[in-house]
């Protein structure tokens, strides 16, 4: 049987491949954000600060048996304990003023052909002292519990796996086989004080947010232009996917953030988070709809167009006054609506403190094209670009400087690629390949949170060069580019944060921030 088993773990010595993944999930109360993150490869030093509480990861993560071949030989506790190349270190900093909690915990997050559990040990040692190993039940278990940090302490641990000499189940049948297991800690402050590190700045936050490759969340979008400056090419992250945690509290309401996106100001292309109010949130107030501008003036020009002057006027000054509202489709008259008061008819404009969050240096681009039949990135290209409706009768910007009503131009719409990035689910990279008239494809319609209703919604950017009269929009599942200006569509206001706002502490650390019920906060 002894000589059974040597054979067994010299087979598994050369082809058992061990993933360990040390993940730390940081919820704090009271202070900044709560986030992700991934250790990665032979990376040293990682810090991740949260508030009050800083956890640093003095080495790697991932071992593989060609490096660390010695972690994964069979062996009792003592032999493993002299084993210091397999320990994994993280220490836990409290730098604030305030003492604080947590906990860390062990769980699997085994993959293809994953081995067992009750094959692996895992010893948790606090300064030196073991105070808990992994018990060869359950596939869950709690190594530290509610432990308590002191303002201005420094807790240093080391995790160490191994796998267990009593075990002889480790033989052929778990020939490339993979282990992978987290080690999740919850971070939590006492009391009501303000952490000092104070909110964190909204573009940095969303950066910091783990991106995806597939599903619903953040993506990171590359862009590659050939025509237009290249500093449009900086990378950008945006929301994709059914539904998202990217729900913002902004103006009392609901709104979503479509990212962190590239922008152009007076001082060149910079970056900035985009946020956008999508009706039917929680059952606040669709905001309705409205034609793109007046039926005598048969011109694609936001900057000329009533619905802009509505936008930037009565809206986010919180008034009353002209607009152009009807029903879906149907061209519309002039009537009057009121922004000021509390109706069942519109939602209020914006208040004073919304309307200081809003960037008003930010010069729109007014770019078109001919048709949706085109893929997301050019179309991202071609928003950017010189071409505009009425064979380029008109500016392909929008700003203060070339507003022609005098009004804001902190409100505009959302682009055509603003929907089409907004596209998850397994198949993203197959939609980002097709055109944005195809998103009807049911790999991609079902996976943008950009879609929830039937009815068509604007966007901002005019059918060109050889179009008067007509503006691309998203209806359910696809953009199409024939929708007649003088006719009401839904509007969902758009606008870009100034780069001073910022996203303070979760609110409800037992959910996850940004989700429907437990949206982010500005200030």
């Amino acid at each position: 049987m002894k000589d059974k088993k040597i054979g067994s773990v010299l087979k598994t010595e050369t082809k058992v491949i061990a993933y360990v993944v040390i993940c730390l999930v940081v919820i704090v109360l009271g202070i900044s954000y709560a986030l992700f993150f991934e250790v990665k490869g032979n990376e040293k030093n990682q810090i991740v600060k949260a508030g009050t509480l800083e956890f640093t990861y003095a080495n790697g993560s991932q071992i593989t048996n060609e490096t660390n071949s010695e972690c994964f030989i069979p062996m009792s506790e003592e032999e493993a304990l002299k084993h210091s190349e397999c320990e994994y270190k993280i220490s836990i900093t409290n730098t604030g003023t305030l003492p604080g909690n947590y906990n860390i915990n062990l769980t699997s997050d085994a993959v293809d052909k994953p081995l067992e559990l009750n094959k692996l040990k895992v010893i948790l040692k606090k300064e030196g002292q073991v105070v808990s190993d992994y018990p060869k039940e359950g596939t869950t278990t709690s190594l530290v519990a509610n432990e308590k940090i002191e303002a201005g302490s420094v807790i240093n641990y080391t995790v160490q796996v191994y796998v267990d000499a009593d075990n002889e189940l480790l033989n052929a049948d778990d020939d490339e086989k993979n282990i992978s297991l987290k080690i999740n800690g919850d971070a939590v402050v006492n009391g009501e004080e303000v952490n000092p590190a104070g909110p964190v700045l909204a573009i940095d936050y969303i950066k910091n947010i783990p991106t995806i490759e597939n599903g619903d969340g953040l993506y990171k979008v590359s862009h590659d232009v050939s025509e237009i400056d290249k500093g449009w090419n900086q990378e950008e992250y945006r929301y994709a996917g059914t539904n998202p945690n990217n729900y913002v509290k902004f103006n009392n309401e609901i709104w979503r953030i479509i990212g962190v996106v590239n922008v152009k100001t007076g001082g060149g292309i910079e970056q900035r988070v985009k946020i956008i109010r999508v009706d039917g949130i929680n059952n606040q107030k669709n905001f309705g709809n409205y034609s793109w501008d007046k039926n005598t003036e048969s011109t694609n020009n936001w900057t000329t167009s009533k619905l802009k002057d509505m936008l930037n006027g009565i809206y986010f000054e919180s008034g009353i006054g002209e607009c152009y509202k009807g029903s879906s489709n149907e061209t519309v008259m002039p009537s009057t609506c009121d922004f000021k008061s509390d109706t069942d008819e519109l939602p209020k404009g914006l208040n004073d403190i919304s309307r200081n969050m809003v960037d008003l240096d930010i010069i729109w681009n007014l770019g078109g094209y001919s048709s949706a039949v085109e893929l997301a990135n050019l179309f991202y290209e071609m928003e950017r670009g010189t071409m505009t409706g009425n064979n380029n009768a008109y500016s392909n910007e929008w700003s203060s400087a070339t507003d022609v009503g005098g009004k804001h131009n902190g409100i505009g719409l959302m682009y055509p690629s603003d929907f089409g990035y907004a596209v998850g689910g397994n198949n993203r990279s197959f939609c980002l390949n097709l055109d944005l008239s195809n998103y009807t494809n049911e790999s991609c319609g079902d996976y943008i949170w950009l879609t929830i209703s039937t009815e068509h919604f604007w966007t901002i950017t005019p059918r060109a060069p050889y179009f008067s009269n007509d503006v691309f929009y998203v209806t359910y599942k696809y953009a199409y580019s024939g929708a007649d200006i003088n006719k009401a569509g839904g509007v969902w206001p758009t606008l870009y944060l100034k780069p001073s706002v910022k996203i303070v502490a979760n609110p409800n650390f037992n959910q996850e921030y940004g989700s429907i019920d437990n949206p982010f906060i500005l200030e």
